[in-house]
């Protein structure tokens, strides 16, 4: 899979309003990409990352109301608010019908629940590992397939989308720290040149990444499947999709670090009560 704190009530508007226009294609959409599964598996990682990073920093300690923060921030319903409202500002869903269509069949499917699969398994170091190792050997014996990936990983845009969303997650991180007062030399500019010199390194571990991902999940498809996967994803149609995915959750990763960095500068300056 591909891989901004807004008022309620700006939400609520402009969800009302999508769903008016198109809901039950936003309906379908969920229904046929398992969104709720998605959140779940979000909420999850976000979750355990927050723990992790009060394990390892020592001025957060891990503790019940930090958890219970963490929670509040990954909070499904809040996710679901956020993926909407990018919808709602990106995109016409209409013209990605077709490719809506093509993940209620069989096929599609079985791709969402590869991906989910394959997403969850990298979240344990092991796994990553031996992904890297299959994509090494896979290199070598079976180039073809390696460029079949390649195309795919291509036609969704995958490395520069996810690279652009990571730099505005980062981005809305540090100005979450920066609406404490304990950090309040983090001026715009600061944030911005901090951000930007991020790019090399993940653009180099989206690359890697994207194609240990593609390794992991689409090795379990026939070479006529995902050859069928990629047409539909160089279609207009699911050109459209792949752009609505990343406008949803885009959203979400941004309200996400938004939240996280304004939740770590309260705890450590002692305004977490």
């Amino acid at each position: 899979m591909r891989f901004v704190v807004t008022s309620a009530i700006v939400l609520c508007l402009q969800t009302s309003a999508l769903l008016a226009n198109s809901g039950s294609l936003i309906e379908r959409y969920y229904d046929a990409l398992k969104m709720d599964e998605v959140f779940q598996l979000l909420q999850d990682e976000g979750v355990e990352g927050a723990v992790e990073i009060a394990q390892d920093d020592e001025a957060i300690t891990l503790s019940p109301a930090w958890t219970s923060r963490a929670r509040q921030i990954y909070s499904i319903e809040k996710m679901d608010a956020a993926f909407r409202l990018g919808l709602a500002e990106a995109t016409d869903l209409s013209n990605s019908e077709e490719a809506i269509a093509f993940f209620e069949t069989e096929l599609g499917q079985r791709i969402v629940d590869i991906e989910l699969a394959a997403r969850t398994a990298l979240s344990d170091d092991a796994a990553e590992e031996a992904a890297v190792e299959m994509a090494e050997s896979l290199r070598e014996a079976d180039p073809d397939r390696v460029a079949l990936y390649e195309r795919f990983i291509e036609a969704n845009n995958l490395v520069d989308s996810n690279v652009m969303g990571a730099l505005n997650a980062n981005l809305a991180f540090y100005r979450g720290l920066g609406t404490n007062e304990l950090f309040g030399g983090l001026d715009e500019g600061s944030m911005l040149s901090q951000v930007y010199t991020q790019e090399p390194d993940i653009r180099s571990g989206m690359e890697e990444w994207t194609m240990n991902f593609s390794v992991l999940a689409y090795s379990l498809l026939s070479e006529e499947e995902m050859s069928d996967y990629i047409a539909m994803s160089e279609a207009p149609s699911g050109q459209q999709l792949n752009s609505a995915l990343f406008a949803g959750f885009d959203q979400v990763f941004e309200m996400h670090s938004f939240e996280l960095g304004r939740a770590m500068a309260e705890f450590m300056a002692g305004d977490d009560t």
